[in-house]
């Protein structure tokens, strides 16, 4: 049956290797990792559970018909995420080979597997039967998975937010509708061309309806209505910083579903990512 959700997130499921070192290896170096664990994860299975802590949250997605896509949808029906929207299809469920040393640094290679095979026709379809309040998306999903939830939510007229990830050229009008486009330093500058965060704001300000940077231990940039609103972090040691920005915007995501204002809403996604680099998670 279809069921409606507050949340609606477009993105990946992915079966997530990580191996932990003491440091990240250079170029053509091999260094022995400390250990391995296999998780379920991807960008929007991970936004997903973290909206679904707050709010009711549909998951639009795909995933194989291998053991590993079996893995992930129960972990994410445990996490409260309604998985009817999860397209099984045939072929392997997306991987990702995730290197973390010991001061919680990763990186990560994604293989999109079954992700690829997510189509924006489903997604159409999806939103149709949920009628979200707020979709939010990233750019692991083919292009045209990102383009169809936001010419939905034009449509419709529903709150689209867009976490460019990995970043990539995107056209002018769905960097309009974005609201917030959330990003951090990195991807910031990569769509707001400019060195110093001020400018960086404003420039992203003149692309998007509002803009969320996170920037890590130095907290958080709001720029909305014009205004730029700086939020400070508690100081926590960080144990594992994969996913943090996930948990960051699934949550931030759910509290905008609430009704509340985009400023308080990232502050309260900010303490929750906080939270989350500060737990083991092996």
């Amino acid at each position: 049956m279809n069921s409606s959700s507050r949340v609606a997130v477009v993105g990946t499921l992915n079966l997530d290797q990580v191996v932990h070192v003491e440091r990240l290896p250079a170029d053509g170096e091999t260094v022995l990792g400390l250990s391995q664990t296999e998780r379920p994860g991807g960008k929007g299975a991970n936004q997903a559970a973290a909206a679904a802590a707050i709010t009711s949250t549909s998951l639009i997605a795909a995933v194989g018909d291998d053991a590993a896509g079996t893995t992930m949808l129960e972990y994410q029906r445990a996490q409260g995420v309604d998985v009817e929207h999860v397209r099984r299809v045939t072929g392997l469920s997306g991987r990702a080979v995730i290197e973390v040393d010991a001061d919680g640094t990763n990186r990560i290679i994604v293989l999109s597997g079954a992700n690829a095979e997510l189509t924006a026709d489903h997604v159409t379809a999806s939103l149709d039967a949920l009628d979200p309040e707020v979709v939010l998306t990233q750019l692991e999903s083919p292009r045209e998975v990102t383009d169809a939830a936001a010419r939905w939510c034009r449509a419709h007229l529903r709150r689209f937010v867009l976490n460019p990830s990995p970043v990539a050229a995107l056209d002018d009008s769905i960097l309009a509708l974005a609201d917030p486009l959330v990003v951090n330093e990195i991807e910031a500058a990569y769509y707001g061309t400019a060195d110093d965060l001020e400018p960086l704001a404003q420039r992203l300000r003149s692309r998007c309806t509002s803009a969320v940077i996170t920037l890590g231990a130095e907290g958080v940039l709001v720029i909305d209505d014009g205004r730029v609103t700086r939020i400070n972090v508690r100081g926590v040691t960080a144990v594992d910083t994969t996913g943090a920005g996930d948990v960051f915007a699934g949550t931030l995501v759910a509290h905008l579903a609430a009704g509340i204002e985009l400023p308080e809403a990232a502050s309260l996604a900010a303490d929750t990512a906080t939270d989350f680099v500060s737990r083991s998670r092996n």
